[in-house]
């Protein structure tokens, strides 16, 4: 089985990147966060323009699945790139079946903590924030991680994803399939035990889902959130954070994940889309 992990096309995020000057550019390079002076723009062509691309890629490889990993937009609030995403996602091969997961800007206002209004703005637009679904040998788990990041504002809701994620990871195991963990924010980008920071999981709420992790043999985790990629293990499991679709922030370009799953193991790799970085 193979299928395509999509991650961070979030229209709008051009426009939010343009019009800074060179010592806003350099402020951001402090933070590692790799970002081109460009003049101003309101427009969406941009970032449409990329996920136009990754559709007709998706099209032509014609996949068992496409994943799509969170951050569809850069507003929550902003209509008019929701609609400009699901028109272009609309193009996707109706015989390919697609699914997304949340990320912090599809479903907070504020890009760190979910609130009611935002989660019932999501569930009403995209469809459960956490949800599994078995696909070939393959049993998919998809998280909120959002909500993991930030659960202050929705008191209930981490308590009510990690029962979540207890069962669903035991169903996994106990029919034999592989499990693949899908989120937004990576929950750890580097090292398992490092520092909470704006980029991963807090270890608070990191340690009890590494824990369900290693008790049910879960071996790989995809996430985007990083606009780059990176690469990370904690014993057998394996955190693999993709290159965005969108706007990079790092040396990655544009892109997906083309991801194989078959009995013997699961085998990923990057690959850039195939469009003229020049404008």
């Amino acid at each position: 089985m193979r299928f395509l992990f999509l991650a961070d096309m979030q229209i709008g995020a051009y426009a939010s990147f343009s019009g800074l000057t060179e010592a806003d550019v350099a402020r951001l390079a402090v933070q590692g966060l790799k970002v081109r002076a460009a003049p101003k723009s309101y427009s969406l062509e941009w970032d449409i323009r990329r996920l136009d691309a990754a559709i007709v890629v998706a099209n032509r490889l014609r996949p068992d699945l496409v994943i799509v990993g969170g951050d569809m937009v850069n507003d929550a609030a902003d209509a008019a790139q929701r609609d400009a995403f699901f028109q272009a996602i609309g193009h996707l091969d109706p015989d390919i079946p697609i699914r997304w997961g949340p990320g912090n800007h599809d479903v907070t206002y504020d890009w760190s903590a979910p609130t009611v209004e935002s989660l019932r703005q999501y569930r009403d637009r995209f469809g459960p924030d956490y949800y599994a679904f078995d696909h070939g040998p393959a049993a998919f788990v998809v998280w909120n991680t959002a909500v993991a990041f930030d659960p202050t504002l929705v008191p209930g809701e981490w308590e009510a994803q990690l029962a979540f994620l207890e069962i669903a990871l035991e169903g996994a195991a106990a029919h034999g399939r592989q499990p693949i963990l899908i989120g937004h924010h990576p929950l750890f980008v580097e090292t398992p035990d490092e520092a909470d920071t704006y980029w991963n999981i807090p270890t608070a709420r990191r340690r009890p889902v590494l824990d369900l992790i290693h008790r049910f043999g879960v071996r790989i985790g995809l996430a985007g959130h990083l606009h780059r990629g990176a690469w990370a293990r904690d014993g057998a499991f394996e955190m693999v954070t993709s290159g965005p679709v969108g706007y990079p922030l790092g040396d990655d370009p544009s892109g997906f994940r083309v991801v194989e799953v078959t009995p013997e193991g699961i085998a990923h790799a990057y690959h850039a889309l195939d469009v003229l970085d020049g404008d």
